[in-house]
């Protein structure tokens, strides 16, 4: 079942802080998340957490084998039933990528977001063939918001 969000105080109770920090982003946060729910809905199984490098370091060491950090990490719900879990976000990962590609901060954020709501939805980058439908649906939901396609600004990066 889908949660059609009629305020922002609801979607704003979906919302994990575990990284301070985190709070300077929170007036553009909130409005840029309402937006992004209404081209690609956020269930009422799904989590946003907002957290750093260190913690997103350990679990995906835990998960994935991987002992450092990433951008975001996606867990979804067990069974397959319902579409929803958990997106997690590390802060300082994401502000290094967006200054390393000269991308303003909110808009390689929004790209993680879709990237993690569609995950949640069954999409996935394993594959050539995967990557470049994920690729495509993002750069179609980003341009809905006004954000230019990060494929095309940089083709060899890969989430």
């Amino acid at each position: 079942m889908q949660l059609t969000y009629q305020t922002r105080q609801q979607l704003n109770e979906k919302l994990i802080i575990q990284e301070l920090q985190w709070r300077r982003f929170m007036p553009k946060l909130l409005p840029l998340l309402y937006r992004i729910h209404q081209i690609l809905p956020i269930t009422e199984e799904t989590n946003l957490c907002f957290s750093n490098d260190l913690s997103i370091k350990k679990l995906n060491d835990q998960f994935r084998g991987k002992n450092k950090p990433t951008n975001v990490l996606t867990f979804e719900l067990p069974g397959g039933g319902m579409i929803g879990g958990d997106i997690i976000f590390a802060l300082q990962t994401i502000q290094k990528e967006a200054q390393q590609n000269k991308r303003p901060f909110m808009h390689h954020l929004a790209h993680l977001i879709i990237h993690g709501l569609l995950h949640l939805q069954g999409y996935d980058h394993i594959y050539v063939n995967e990557a470049k439908e994920m690729e495509m649906r993002e750069a179609l939901l980003l341009q809905k918001l006004n954000i230019p396609n990060p494929w095309k600004l940089y083709p060899s990066r890969s989430i």
